[in-house]
């Protein structure tokens, strides 16, 4: 399956390197294939969600649902992750000393606030780790979109603190803010240390769908991941060291859920009881 367009393909690493350092992002339309879509899509719905249910699943909060364990499911998204545009991207950016950190399919509800922040820390607190998340979108989003703080890579290393308050994002730097409105197919690629959020979703009905993932320069731990072997046919050292094989992979997988924290809404109730009664 082609996952990239040849229009993101044929786009120099350069170019890209150039405009994360000048700004601390980057973002091109276009670039992931309608087919790759379709099939990350096609996993999440054979694999939403279940009780007692001994396989994969995904999880529920007020606001937002996460499949963070994509590798086991969707070859496709395995090829994503591991795609040599992405490699190579990383290496030029990061230099040669690269780990997939964290990933995770996420979809973002009406009514959902997230607070801006920075991503130079892991489940401990602040650190000075350099790094970069990839966010693809995988629906039109005209809504609750990404946001950045253009240049902000440059000072919030200089804080001791990776959260911060409305009034002092736009308070400060509202002329600074760049919003992501951009069509399926689109990816924003981000310095871990630049300042960003997503918009708060004003349309109550509106659902923004996503694919995330972090890499990093930091070899010494991550989120621990769950593979289904039979994808890894191009399993080279250098991707071995990549997904972490024999290194530490203690960090808290991203979001730590409980039965208390799921909505429970008639649809996902019917859902729920649609699935077992199909089982």
């Amino acid at each position: 399956m082609q996952i990239f367009t040849k229009d993101f393909l044929n786009h120099a690493e350069q170019n890209i390197s150039e405009e994360l350092e000048k700004n601390g992002y980057f973002c091109f339309e276009n670039a992931l294939t309608e087919e790759f879509i379709t099939a990350i899509f096609e996993s999440i719905e054979k694999n939403r969600f279940g009780i007692n249910n001994n396989w994969v699943r995904g999880v529920y909060t007020e606001s937002q649902y996460y499949f963070t364990h994509m590798l086991p499911v969707s070859k496709e998204f395995y090829s994503y992750v591991t795609h040599e545009k992405v490699m190579r991207i990383s290496k030029r950016i990061l230099g040669d000393q690269i780990r997939l950190k964290a990933m995770r399919y996420y979809e973002t509800m009406g009514g959902h606030q997230m607070q801006w922040h920075s991503d130079n820390k892991t489940d401990k607190g602040f650190a000075h780790i350099p790094g970069i998340i990839l966010i693809c979108y995988l629906v039109d989003v005209n809504d609750g979109e990404f946001q950045y703080v253009s240049g902000s890579h440059e000072w919030s290393g200089t804080r001791a603190y990776s959260d911060y308050t409305d009034d002092e994002i736009e308070g400060k730097f509202a002329d600074q803010i760049v919003s992501f409105k951009k069509p399926a197919g689109s990816i924003v690629i981000y310095n871990t240390y630049g300042v960003h959020r997503a918009k708060p979703i004003k349309d109550k009905n509106y659902t923004r769908k996503s694919l995330f993932f972090q890499v990093d320069s930091d070899m010494k731990s991550a989120e621990p991941i769950i593979l289904n072997p039979s994808f890894c046919e191009d399993l080279t050292d250098e991707k071995k060291n990549y997904l972490g094989f024999g290194m530490d992979s203690n960090y808290q997988i991203f979001p730590n859920t409980k039965l208390k924290d799921h909505p429970l809404t008639p649809s996902i109730c019917k859902e729920l009881w649609v699935g077992s009664a199909i089982d």
